[in-house]
Parts: structure tokens; sequence; C-alpha cells
């Protein structure tokens, strides 16, 4: 999906809010023109189609968490890579440890390509962003595996996961620092 526009980019953070709200599943287009508070034509002028609306959502929700870790990032290395899970944990209390809203979006959506194509690059993004932020490509899949790991068991564990999931890059960064000085 290219840049959006101020209108569509505002009609996409509402969407954004009504799917987060209430899932994929429920809420019909006339609930999500209601949510977006612009009327249907104006709502099918930007997003043509049920299909369309979710994945201006999605990509207004990707720009908006890369943005978010992203900010104020110190240089890569192990410091950078531990601030990023403390900036998830503050993600998952601003979002009150909800699941991930693309892979809601995936299994709400399965027969959906588009969909599931918006899920990869979101992902892939992610996985690439990590390796910068960690100054070690070899490090990237990790750091993924262990964000996904706090995402799913947030609402179970809270700040434990997040704490956790430094505790391991900790250990990540000496093992690889000790295997180089051998």
């Amino acid at each position: 999906m290219s840049a959006m526009k101020e209108p569509q980019e505002q009609i996409a953070a509402r969407l954004e809010q009504v799917f987060w709200n209430r899932g994929f599943a429920e809420p019909s287009v006339p609930e999500l023109r209601a949510g977006a508070g612009v009327s249907m034509r104006t709502l099918y002028r930007h997003f043509p189609s049920r299909e369309a609306m979710i994945l201006g959502a999605l990509e207004y929700r990707h720009r908006r968490y890369l943005d978010y870790v992203r900010s104020g990032t110190v240089e890569p290395g192990l410091a950078a890579a531990e601030q990023l899970f403390d900036k998830l944990g503050g993600w998952m209390r601003l979002t009150e440890g909800k699941e991930c809203l693309f892979r809601q979006a995936m299994s709400a959506n399965p027969d959906s390509t588009d969909i599931e194509s918006m899920v990869r690059r979101h992902k892939k993004e992610l996985l690439g962003f990590f390796g910068a932020l960690s100054g070690q490509d070899r490090f990237a899949a990790t750091l993924y595996m262990l964000h996904e790991g706090v995402t799913a068991c947030y609402a179970e564990l809270g700040e434990a996961a997040v704490e956790d999931a430094k505790a391991l890059v900790r250990l990540m960064f000496k093992s690889a620092t000790e295997r180089e000085l051998s």
C-alpha cells in the first residue's frame, strides 16, 4: 500500500481502533463507517472494500508500531536490544496486553492473500529492524522470536515476560562475546 493522504490516514486510524476493540469478524461495514466517523461514500472512496479497510488499518498500525519502537533508540547493540523490550512492554501496557493485531487479522481472514501479504511484510520489516537494532543480523531471528513470544504471553505473564526476554538478550550477547574471545 502506498503512503496514505491525511484524510485516508485519519480514517485508517479510526478503523484500526474499531478492529482493535471489536475484532475483525464482528464489525459490519456500517459499524466500521460509524467508527470511522465518515459517510459510507467517503469510506468507500478511500477503502473500496471491507478487505481494503482491514489493510488500511493494518498499514496504519504497521507504521505506528515501527515509529514507536524506533523512536529514541540508542546506538545498535545490547542496550538497544534491551530497549526494544522496554518499549514492547510499554506498547503491551498501552494495548492492554492484547494479542498482535496482525495475527488477529490473519486468523479472521485466512483466505485473504492480501492480508497475509501485509502481515508477512510487517513481520519481515520487524525482523530487519531487529538485526539493525542489535548491530548483528545473526541476532535478528532470536530477537524476533522473543518479541513475538512476549507479545503472545504478555496478558498472562505481564512484565515478567519483558524482563525474561531482556535477560535472554543479555545472555545472547554475552555468549556471542565469549565465543568471539575464545
